[in-house]
């Protein structure tokens, strides 16, 4: 399960989530390295938009959406002056670890930090060392883009 949380409000210029209503249902998709992320197949995301509602997900900042992990998602390219950040916690049994071994760590106990640490950070806006998703074997792109 994913709880997607908006920090910021979220809306179509600034690149909201997109979902495929209901593609859950047809489970998990084969996904694929596409430029510097992993993506669902393209062309049964295609095939899968003939039959799915395609939504875009504007959401105010508090906001939450939980969604099912096989639910087809986006969000796209942040053509406004405004940030979108948002807090997204993915839960998942530990019983139930990726079959190959990837860039996502295995299991990982979550260790509590005291209730202040949220409103201690000072540091909002740098956003060097935080680059998304890019694969430890792709070293290359990381190092680019810093």
């Amino acid at each position: 399960m994913t709880a997607f949380i908006p920090i910021d409000r979220c809306y179509k210029e600034n690149g909201c989530l997109e979902i495929l209503e209901g593609s859950h249902k047809c489970g998990r998709i084969k996904h694929n390295l596409q430029t510097s992320q992993t993506g669902a197949d393209l062309d049964r995301v295609e095939h899968l938009k003939a039959v799915c509602p395609h939504r875009v997900v504007e959401m105010d900042a508090g906001d939450c959406l939980f969604f099912h992990c096989n639910l087809l998602h986006t969000s796209g390219t942040n053509v406004s002056d405004t940030k979108r950040w948002a807090l997204i916690p993915c839960y998942n049994l530990r019983s139930n670890n990726p079959i190959y071994e990837h860039h996502h760590p295995q299991y990982t106990p979550l260790h509590k930090v005291p209730d202040t640490a949220i409103m201690d950070c000072q540091n909002f806006d740098d956003l060097s060392g935080k680059i998304f998703n890019v694969p430890e074997e792709d070293k290359t792109v990381n190092a680019k883009m810093n």
